[in-house]
């Protein structure tokens, strides 16, 4: 019987161009996964986006020949994929319209702004897109996406806040108060070979297998202006990955009177001078053992900040370790771990632990007597399962997932803004070296602002227990259905709680917490939290593409909070939340 194979590299033609970046969004990320655990294989590189050479050398890792006739009708569907991509004219354009609507039952301040809606902005289309790629030679590629649609902005720098009517859209109709004028979200340049990849400009990134988030790189932040390299082979992938933020010190200030607050800096309109240096700088190694059952990750990383726009060229070094900087004033360094293995066919077990701050042998222990003062631990763990089955001709996949990170998580201290060296603890108005970063935007008026802080990390922070369940059931490149079951327990810390360190006046808290002993940078009135917020969200969505380049998608989610913004409540607050899309696509 004869046996049909898949093209190989040699075979591609003279002129191909495998260098085309793939979002971490793409359906054929989702692709490649499903076909790994389904194989009896550990996960791809969770290391996205990547490019077409990276899941090309993925896709060969597979052994045609052994696949079931369903696997091979997947490997066909991503091979295709790429040899078109590949073959793609030198310049090309695509118009995609979107429109979208979102609905709700609740208006009040619970459910307004986008922080406690299950769907992400950042995952919201805009209602207008225009891409334009450029495949130059087979070595270089283009990308740039010219969107229209409605921005983040919370009240007052547009007129209502979202949310704060039954219905919204992703469609500016009030072009001054809602246009988003923060495009584009993915422009950038790249160039790559066979095994390797550079791009520069401006990306969504999400580094993780956790469907909840990711500790290290999360990808509920919409875009990073960042650059990227990455080396990669069969068994081995190297990132070295380079963010850069505006310094908090542009956005932090002492108010009259020595009050410091948190404040946009907008009211100055685009003249505002800006100054200092905040990058996030990482490296990030992925390994493949036991025939490529295992696999394991390693990722290192720092946040790096000058108030004077200087930089040591070893903090953007490859090959430096940050732990060893031992520059406490200028840079905060993380580690994390990722295991994954894929016990049998379908069958996938996946971790991930992130260490901002441990407490190692010899140093002061948080609550012990004679321990005063000492860093309170900052960790953070996650466990997932995920098994995917073939059935009929699509994908059944279950997931479960399980989050814990201590309350600190992603904070630090304003010890380096004490001129004197001596070490205290954080104040208000005193921005730390922490993982907490902002996105700016400009505003109505020509104004900008950077209010809108996020975690760097996993989305909810420190201080949170999460678990979810979800089922889905997909045909690749036709339609798909799932639904989800999601519960949080989080404590009173955020991204503005100010950090302190642990004595005999202020106890070592553990997750979740239920009050606020601390100061906090944005709300002056944090300490009156005095309960743990639980969250429930039972959701479902679908999606399906139809001839003529039409599709629609939707979601529907019934969330429910009891002690929403941890104040102690007998009262739940419920929201039914729908979103609908009607897409159009060239």
């Amino acid at each position: 019987m004869a046996v049909t194979l898949p093209l190989m590299a040699d075979e591609n033609s003279a002129s191909d161009n495998f260098e085309k970046i793939y979002p971490i969004d793409d359906e054929i990320v989702q692709d490649l996964k499903d076909l790994y655990i389904l194989s009896g294989l550990s996960l791809p590189s969770t290391t996205g986006p990547y490019s077409g050479s990276e899941l090309k050398m993925a896709l060969k890792r597979l052994d045609y020949a052994s696949l079931g006739s369903f696997e091979k009708s997947l490997y066909d569907r991503i091979e295709g994929r790429l040899m078109e991509d590949a073959a793609s004219a030198v310049f090309t354009v695509d118009l995609a319209i979107i429109p979208e609507i979102y609905m709700h039952s609740n208006t009040s301040k619970t459910f307004q702004t986008w922080d406690n809606w299950i769907i992400d902005w950042a995952d919201s289309p805009p209602a207008l897109s225009f891409v334009m790629e450029q495949h130059i030679g087979r070595n270089f590629y283009g990308f740039f996406d010219f969107s229209i649609g409605t921005t983040k902005t919370k009240a007052p720098y547009r007129e209502t806040a979202f949310g704060d009517r039954i219905w919204e859209s992703n469609i500016p109709i009030d072009i001054m108060n809602n246009l988003d004028f923060n495009f584009p979200y993915r422009a950038f340049v790249a160039a790559g070979g066979e095994n390797w990849s550079l791009e520069v400009g401006r990306e969504r990134y999400s580094w993780g297998p956790g469907q909840t988030g990711n500790f290290i790189l999360g990808d509920h932040i919409k875009y990073h202006n960042s650059a990227r390299i990455t080396a990669f082979d069969d068994n081995f992938k190297y990132t070295f990955l380079v963010l850069s933020f505006i310094h908090p010190q542009n956005y932090y200030y002492a108010a009259e009177g020595g009050k410091s607050s948190l404040h946009p800096n907008g009211k100055d309109g685009q003249s505002s001078y800006l100054n200092g240096i905040s990058a996030f700088i990482a490296h990030r190694l992925e390994w493949r053992f036991l025939d490529d059952k295992l696999g394991f990750v390693l990722t290192e990383g720092v946040m790096y900040m000058s108030k004077d726009n200087r930089i040591d060229l070893i903090a953007i070094s490859p090959a430096h370790l940050f732990h060893n900087s031992y520059t406490r004033s200028l840079t905060n360094s993380i580690l994390s771990f990722e295991f994954d293995w894929t016990v049998m066919k379908g069958l996938n077990i996946y971790t991930q632990i992130v260490v901002d701050e441990m407490i190692l042998p010899g140093e002061p222990v948080p609550g012990k007597e004679g321990a005063d003062p000492a860093e309170p631990t900052s960790m953070g763990y996650m466990l997932g399962a995920t098994y995917d089955m073939a059935l009929s001709d699509g994908i059944l996949s279950f997931n479960l997932e399980g989050a814990y990170t201590d309350p600190y998580l992603y904070l630090r201290d304003g010890n380096s803004q004490v001129e004197d060296g001596n070490g205290r603890n954080q104040e208000e108005g005193e921005w730390g070296i922490n993982f907490v970063v902002p996105t700016r935007e400009m505003v109505k008026n020509g104004g900008t602002q950077y209010f809108d802080e996020q975690f760097l990390g996993y989305k909810y922070g420190g201080d949170a227990i999460v678990a979810q369940l979800s089922v889905n059931y997909r045909k690749p490149g036709n339609w798909m259905a799932g639904g989800r079951f999601f519960y949080m327990a989080h404590g009173t810390h955020d991204q503005w709680t100010v950090w302190t360190q642990v004595n005999r006046d202020y106890h070592n808290v553990s997750t979740p917490t239920d009050e606020h002993q601390t100061g906090n940078h944005k709300d002056s009135n944090a300490k009156d939290r005095n309960a743990v917020s639980h969250t429930f969200d039972i959701g479902f969505d679908g999606s399906i593409i139809l001839p003529y380049g039409f599709s629609v998608g939707t979601s529907l989610d019934f969330v429910s909070i009891l002690n929403a913004g941890n104040i102690k409540s007998y009262k739940v607050e419920f929201d039914v939340q729908w979103s609908f899309a009607v897409g159009w696509s060239l």
